[in-house]
């Protein structure tokens, strides 16, 4: 019997190693956060960015798992380092907000700069704020509006509602 348990405890481990990433999103959306958390926790101890990123998630949330923000943004950051669009905006959200590491306005800035100019128009809106009120950076107003702009014409509705109100303002 004692063999029994530890071969079906061995032949478990290899089935939560053998999932995929898609499987662990189905896990997490299907609400089984333990068995989500169990394979994006495998997949990003093998370097998976994706992977990566998604167990950050968990572990900002505390979903399948304690709730841990200073684990969830040294994963953020493998996955920045990695190229992950979504883990270089976390980066320097986290930066900027001070969750998980100590506020750096000025850390923030070339996070949200790898991902702005990758396409990712939420960091164009940051990096936008940061430039038009000189945090991190010297103040320019000028080119904190040419990034609100290139977010808004990215579809980032924020970027949009801003500019919108600005306009309304300034005829």
């Amino acid at each position: 019997m004692k063999y029994l348990s530890a071969l079906v405890g061995i032949l478990l481990s290899f089935s939560v190693m053998a999932a995929t990433l898609e499987e662990g999103y189905q896990a997490v959306r299907g609400g089984e956060l333990d068995k989500g958390f169990a394979i994006l926790s495998e997949l990003a101890k093998t370097g998976d960015a994706d992977a990566q990123f998604a167990l950050a998630i968990l572990y900002r949330e505390g979903w399948g798992t304690e709730k841990d923000l200073k684990t969830a943004f040294e994963l953020y950051l493998k996955s920045a380092e990695q190229g992950h669009p979504g883990g270089m905006f976390e980066t320097g959200w986290a930066y900027q907000s001070g969750e998980g590491v100590i506020k750096d306005y000025a850390k923030a800035v070339p996070w949200y700069e790898k991902a702005a100019n990758v396409g990712h128009p939420a960091a164009m809106y940051a990096l936008g704020g940061l430039y038009y009120n000189g945090m991190g950076v010297t103040k320019d107003e000028k080119q904190g509006n040419e990034w609100f702009k290139r977010s808004a014409q990215a579809g980032y509705q924020p970027a949009i509602q801003y500019l919108e109100q600005v306009n309304a303002m300034n005829p």
